[in-house]
């Protein structure tokens, strides 16, 4: 049966991952707690030592809120970590993943892209780290980067996916534009394209897979990905199963060093 479980964060925690909404959206799985409760939300310039003393302090599980690229050599945690990043948890990603899969597995040629559009002042670092987070969870984890453009405008890389393929990594800080992130791969015939708006509005991913005769746009999904993020965490913590999304961060941080 599932339980209830507490949750505390930080109030620039809170403002960052939409802790509050989320705990109103799911009152049988989760209600906010105080003190030591069953799961703890991290984020902000401290949250691998947040994230240390949570999980000393005796948390049964841990979200990591839109994390900056911080040393985490010494971080050991036993519980299970949900990494609730700008994009990787839209339920469009996951409804791609396949489409994406199948494209990799043909025997065509297959051009990779990613663009995020970010504010005007982001910190270039923590936009990359989402966007790591972003292919890994719709296509493979990025091995090599190398940058081509690197200044207060954005970034242009050429990077290799962990299965051997390129892909073209690009961010734009901006005014002018909303906040997104794109991800296309497309072959002669055929191609899989995602676009995921701003998490903090309501819009919903949208993924069009298109051949030669036709294009079908994937069932609308709405759930935001803060909401999607906490689901799986409280499932975790329920089922007494974990994730790979700790270790999988802490590759993307070491894979993001090299880039500068």
């Amino acid at each position: 049966m599932s339980r209830q479980l507490s949750v505390v964060a930080s109030a620039d925690t809170d403002a960052t991952g939409a802790v509050a909404q989320v705990i109103a959206s799911l009152p049988i799985s989760l209600r906010p707690g105080t003190g030591v409760a069953d799961l703890a939300a991290v984020s902000g310039p401290q949250w691998v030592a947040d994230a240390a003393a949570a999980a000393s302090a005796g948390v049964s599980g841990i979200m990591i809120v839109n994390p900056s690229p911080a040393d985490v050599a010494a971080l050991e945690i036993a519980v299970p970590v949900v990494v609730d990043t700008t994009w990787s948890h839209n339920p469009a990603v996951a409804a791609a993943a396949p489409h994406f899969a199948a494209l990799t597995e043909s025997d065509e040629p297959v051009t990779f892209e990613s663009r995020v559009d970010a504010p005007v002042g982001s910190d270039l670092e923590r936009v990359l780290l989402a966007q790591l987070a972003l292919v890994r969870a719709a296509i493979d984890a990025v091995a090599t980067l190398a940058v081509d453009r690197w200044n207060e405008r954005g970034y242009d890389i050429r990077a290799t996916l962990a299965g051997g393929a390129s892909i073209a990594l690009a961010a734009v800080l901006t005014g002018g534009l909303p906040v997104s992130a794109s991800l296309d791969a497309l072959t002669r015939h055929n191609a899989v394209r995602m676009h995921l708006p701003d998490p903090a509005t309501a819009v919903c991913g949208t993924v069009t897979v298109s051949g030669a005769d036709s294009a079908t746009v994937l069932p609308t999904l709405w759930e935001t990905p803060h909401r999607a993020a906490w689901r799986q965490l409280h499932n975790l913590v329920n089922d007494g199963e974990t994730t790979s999304e700790l270790d999988d961060l802490v590759a993307d941080i070491a894979t993001l060093r090299t880039a500068r």
